[in-house]
């Protein structure tokens, strides 16, 4: 194992790339130091090539890059990989940005801005304060809550969200979406997947070639509905009228699915 310490006197970043293994960060209030721990699965000789290094602002935990489709891990049984498993220890708030090949990135406490990018692992995040990019190319991601906008981008695999401040933006070949309550726009684009989400306090539109779709709006607002399901059923726990019946600006809900059912339900989160 390989164990490097850095003093801190001033908000830090956090860059993290590795291939293999396991990336965790543990975003920690009041602390003035950061710490990095590499342990190697395998071959200890793999950390020789490890860089762990802090310029200016930048603290940089990097490893030489591998991938290819020879590489993933279905193909690569009986070939020697370097994994290592990365431990992180930053400051509360640290913005970072993180990608792996098939190595899961685990972030527990609060953040700051964050990218993340896996070729085929595990995402789960505790609290960014600010913007989330999320990309992987399959997995399951889990985010606790977002202040900001979130980014989400996948092959395949499900994506989980507590509570969004701003705005969803998310595209995904196959996989579902979950969205505790969101408070700026949502918008989704999948090959086939359902989408749940709990409550919406800005416009919705949703297109999946298949899946079943949930949506709870919030009591006091109206709602301008566009939605079409070639094989399924439209449901409304809620009235509907043909015109809207209190003052203020609508929410608009535009959901298009070839197969899967659409509710819409009453939100059981405050705005």
């Amino acid at each position: 194992m390989t164990s490097r310490t850095f003093p801190l006197t001033a908000p830090i970043r956090l860059v993290g790339r590795i291939a293999h293994g396991s990336f965790t960060v543990h975003a920690v209030a009041d602390t003035t130091q950061a710490r990095v721990e590499i342990t190697a699965r395998g071959d200890q000789r793999v950390l020789e090539h490890a860089a762990v290094e802090l310029h200016g602002c930048t603290l940089e935990v990097t490893l030489p890059r591998q991938g290819g489709i020879f590489d993933l891990p279905l193909l690569s049984r009986g070939l020697a990989r370097d994994e290592v498993d990365v431990v992180v220890t930053v400051p509360t708030g640290t913005a970072t940005r993180i990608s792996t090949y098939t190595a899961p990135v685990r972030i527990e406490g609060t953040i700051g801005d964050s990218d993340v990018a896996t070729g085929a692992a595990d995402v789960e995040i505790g609290a960014v304060e600010g913007d989330l990019r999320l990309r992987y190319g399959s997995g399951t991601a889990e985010v606790g809550s977002v202040t900001g906008s979130v980014q989400a981008r996948s092959g395949s695999g499900s994506a989980r969200f507590g509570e969004i401040g701003g705005s969803l933006t998310s595209a995904c070949g196959s996989g579902e979406l979950v969205v505790s309550t969101a408070h700026g726009s949502v918008r989704s684009r999948a090959g086939s997947g359902g989408a749940s989400l709990g409550a919406v306090f800005g416009d919705v539109d949703l297109v999946s070639a298949s899946g079943a779709v949930s949506i709870g709006l919030p009591g006091g607002r109206s709602a301008k509905l566009e939605l079409l399901t070639g094989s399924g059923r439209v449901d409304s726990d809620l009235p509907v009228e043909p015109t809207a019946t209190n003052a203020g600006r609508p929410i608009t809900v535009r959901v298009r699915t070839g197969s899967g059912d659409i509710r819409l339900v009453r939100a059981v989160h405050a705005a």
